[in-house]
């Protein structure tokens, strides 16, 4: 049996934001939150971080919050009463007709929808009038709940699995300090030597100009790794080299990736190679290989990314706003507490299972949110 696709604005309200005056709004706590764009948004509350003496546009607790200013289409639920700038967007349900979390759900879904009608314009947007003509599937209300029982559970699964990654990563810092101790005091007392003593190579990456043509060699640059360390290559350009640049450059398993020119809060993430494919890295990099016969590369590379290190590097970095630069005699001269190998060695056999975990985590999650999507698509589908 077909179900009634109705525009939006039939079965709910909508109250476009407009920005109070700045001096009606402070960072202390005075006056109804203000939410002024999808920078304010949560999980799924909003976060307050300023407040509004006399707001101008209004939502109530319960409220369905839309970006409607880019980016495009991202929802969050107000916890109570709130001021709203011109960034957002209040949906209210009529619930006589169609439940607050149906309706939320729909415009989830509904949200490729609503980027298509923000483009064409040189800053990304919509106004009441796309948001009202928006069609929702409008099943009866028993149906409606049903598909929000269904759905809910399955994005409870999907935040359940992403609070066990998040703690998965936490992990391994919180291991390293655990078993070596804050390298800032090195309370356990171990022998302390340059990181220079120990390497066996330091070699500033490729200067070559990438391409995205998948030609020659994928090249490391900035982005390949992250803040934390990991490796992320979804993002990849390749280089051209020759024999003797690629006997120079290419990665070997073990070599530790020292991110030297970056924002001064981003210069010093540091990699480590797994040796998932060939590849080189970009001269934003410094390539160390250490002698492994009295430091590992897991132990140097936990090291880089400790927290005390990071804020010796912050304090080191030098160069304009916006780019800071470490150099290779720098980072040689680091201080690092020696362990013994074995413990070294024990560390870095934790850390392999921790990230082999991460890893089917991170595929079985991925996983699920297609299925989730799926799911979501097909009920919401068919309930038209």
């Amino acid at each position: 049996m077909m179900k009634d696709i109705v525009p939006l604005g039939e079965i709910a309200t909508v109250t476009a934001g407009q920005s109070p005056p700045g001096h009606t709004y402070n960072e202390h706590g005075s006056g109804l939150p203000f939410f002024q764009g999808k920078a304010d948004f949560g999980e799924l509350y909003p976060i307050a971080r300023k407040w509004c003496v006399s707001p101008r546009k209004i939502a109530e607790a319960g409220d369905i919050l839309v970006s409607v200013r880019a980016p495009v289409g991202p929802t969050n639920i107000a916890r109570e009463q709130c001021c709203i700038g011109r960034g957002l967007a209040a949906i209210r349900a009529n619930e006589t007709l169609v439940l607050r979390d149906f309706l939320h759900w729909n415009i989830k879904y509904r949200q490729p929808e609503l980027i298509s009608k923000g483009q064409g314009s040189t800053f990304a947007a919509i106004g009441q009038k796309d948001l009202k003509s928006l069609p929702i599937s409008l099943p009866p209300l028993a149906e409606q709940q049903r598909i929000v029982n269904i759905l809910n559970r399955a994005a409870k699964i999907e935040r359940l699995r992403a609070q066990a990654q998040e703690r998965l990563r936490e992990f391994i810092p919180a291991l390293f300090v655990k078993m070596f101790g804050d390298p800032a005091t090195n309370p356990m007392g171990w022998d302390v030597k340059p990181l220079g003593s120990f390497c066996i190579l330091t070699r500033y990456g490729t200067s070559k100009k990438a391409t995205n043509q998948a030609e020659g060699l994928p090249v490391l640059r900035m982005g390949n790794v992250t803040y934390c360390g990991d490796l992320d290559c979804t993002d990849l350009k390749w280089v051209s080299l020759s024999e003797n640049d690629i006997e120079k450059h290419m990665l070997r398993t073990g070599d530790i990736l020292f991110n030297r020119t970056n924002s001064k809060e981003l210069v010093g993430k540091t990699g480590i190679w797994d040796g998932r494919f060939e590849a080189v890295a970009a001269s934003y990099f410094i390539r160390l290989r250490v002698d492994e016969s009295y430091v590992r590369p897991t132990y140097v590379w936990a090291f880089m990314n400790s927290t005390a290190t990071k804020k010796h590097l912050f304090e080191a970095a030098r160069g304009a706003i916006g780019q800071a630069n470490i150099n290779a005699k720098e980072v040689k001269s680091l201080l690092l507490p020696v362990p013994p190998l074995n413990l070294q060695h024990r560390y870095a056999e934790l850390v392999g299972r921790a990230r082999s975990v991460l890893k089917t985590a991170k595929s079985n999650s991925s996983d699920i949110s297609a299925l989730n999507h799926s799911l979501m698509s097909r009920l919401l589908e068919d309930a038209a």
